[in-house]
């Protein structure tokens, strides 16, 4: 019996080495799914670790980036309100410039009727030179013969005044 008990044993021991063979092979690829699942999560607590300190450096930078919006929002508030006052200034001389520009038109068209009128004038000025000239002419003309007539008178009374003696003398001399 001793075979058959060495040979129940050599089973038992086979079957033991086979369980133990398949244990390890089991316990080996147990180890290795750990040893995978522990790189894993090695590697996402690395991973969980990068994100978090890129969620700190992105939340900094989210900071500063609200600040810098917060600024350029105020720097486009106060462009906004210069555009404004620029445009409701650029209104304001493109009034005055109509305005102008109005004033300069009734100012030519004033020039114009200025300028017609100084032509007439001038027009006039030479007729009434003309006719200066005329008159002076006639003027001395009447003043050369109101100089003759005074002559004329003079020399009539002269003569009247002779005559006047020569009647005195002539009705003395009829006296005597």
């Amino acid at each position: 019996m001793p075979s058959e008990t060495t040979q129940r044993l050599n089973e038992i021991s086979a079957e033991l080495a086979a369980l133990l063979e398949a244990r390890i092979q089991e316990l080996a690829s147990a180890m290795k799914a750990a040893e995978s699942a522990t790189r894993q999560i090695v590697s996402t607590e690395m991973e969980i670790a990068r994100y978090r300190q890129s969620h700190v450096n992105l939340s900094g930078e989210i900071v500063s980036l609200e600040r810098e919006m917060e600024a350029v929002r105020t720097h486009a508030n106060e462009i906004g309100e210069q555009v404004g006052t620029l445009t409701t200034e650029r209104d304001r001389l493109r009034s005055e410039v109509a305005r102008r520009e109005r004033e300069v038109r009734e100012a030519d068209a004033e020039i114009q009727k200025l300028q017609a009128r100084s032509r007439g004038l001038e027009e006039e000025g030479d007729t009434l030179r003309q006719e200066n000239q005329d008159l002076r002419g006639k003027t001395q003309t009447l003043q050369e013969n109101v100089t003759r007539m005074k002559k004329l008178k003079e020399e009539l009374m002269l003569s009247i005044s002779g005559l006047t003696q020569q009647m005195g003398n002539l009705h003395l001399g009829n006296k005597e």
